[in-house]
């Protein structure tokens, strides 16, 4: 009843022109969390006529395209109480940016319609993936007990030590053939590929990841522009078909995941380092158990890679970290 009482007044304001935002439920914002959706929430009071403004402009916004792939909602700032407490919010007209479960901005009382677009395109639509990274990066150090937080800055020095990245392939080398099954068995192959134009391949430890997560949903942001270039995207990792399934359907990923399983093509690349025992047990108590998701006992995973490689099947770009 809440909730519809609230359209309701919505409409007897703005007649029946749509509106840019859904009202507020908090079971269909946690389901756009976890699907790692953009969204904005926009924190408005019936009494408010900053709100109003802000509404208007968002539906001015809507129209022009500019809330495209962002999921907002319409919080009622007088009845959500406990939510706005929960984030902090003490004023109404405030905009809330997210990228899953990540904030990435906020702002309160700003009634331009452009400086509301620059806050969306800013802070969700052209997030870099770098800023997002780092956001992500500094909110689970933020989350993690310094006991937990030592295991996995250790692991991490231990790799880097390790210099695995450095002994990668490079620029100008020929990059090997792969055949690979994709999330319905179908063999693919680098080299039927390439005959049809050069060929982005990347690696990611698997969709339990969140960082691998953001990744992927950048280079599916830019997917038309690799196409444009005549260049193919393909992700591998070592996951089995199944789970690179959930990851495809719930990150709407338009290009092929292909499954390495047991990094059999990665270690060719030199790109596999196996879990330390420590931190195997944080991953555990975390709830990531590598061996059931890649059906490896040896805990293994590859570096963060990507390689652009031309038609002939050399190597044009290397990025190893």
């Amino acid at each position: 009843m809440k909730l519809r009482l609230g359209y309701l007044l919505m409409v007897l304001f703005f007649g029946k022109v749509a509106m840019a935002a859904q009202p507020f439920v908090k079971s269909d914002f946690e389901s756009a969390q976890k699907s790692g959706e953009n969204i904005l929430l926009h924190f408005h009071a019936e009494w408010c006529p900053t709100c109003k403004i802000q509404q208007k402009h968002l539906v001015a916004i809507e129209k022009k395209g500019g809330l495209k792939g962002v999921r907002a909602f319409t919080v009622d700032y007088d009845k959500e109480t406990e939510f706005k407490k929960d984030l902090k919010v003490t004023s109404q007209s405030t905009f809330v940016a997210y990228k899953g479960s990540l904030e990435t901005g906020r702002n309160t009382g700003i009634t331009n319609e452009k400086a509301i677009a620059d806050f969306i395109d800013k802070f969700l639509v052209n997030l870099p993936l770098e800023t997002q990274l780092d956001l992500m990066k500094k909110a689970s150090i933020a989350k993690l007990p310094p006991e937990k937080r030592k295991v996995m800055d250790d692991a991490t020095e231990r790799l880097r030590a390790s210099h695995l990245a450095e002994k990668s392939l490079k620029v100008g080398q020929e990059m090997p053939n792969f055949v690979l099954p994709n999330m319905k068995g179908t063999k693919v192959e680098l080299k039927a590929l390439l005959k049809e134009g050069p060929v982005i391949v990347t690696f990611y430890r698997g969709g339990w990841c969140p960082y691998c997560n953001a990744q992927l949903a950048s280079y599916q942001k830019h997917l038309a522009d690799f196409r444009k270039k005549g260049a193919r995207l393909v992700a591998i990792t070592p996951e089995k078909p199944d789970l690179t399934t959930l990851t495809k359907e719930q990150k709407k990923i338009e290009f092929e995941i292909l499954s390495d399983v047991g990094n059999m093509y990665s270690s060719q690349l030199g790109l596999v380092f196996g879990v330390p025992e420590d931190l195997k047990k944080l991953y555990l108590s975390f709830g990531i158990d590598l061996e059931k998701s890649q059906g490896n006992p040896d805990w293994q995973l590859p570096v963060a890679a990507t390689y652009v490689v031309n038609k002939e099947g050399k190597i044009i770009f290397a990025f190893a970290d």
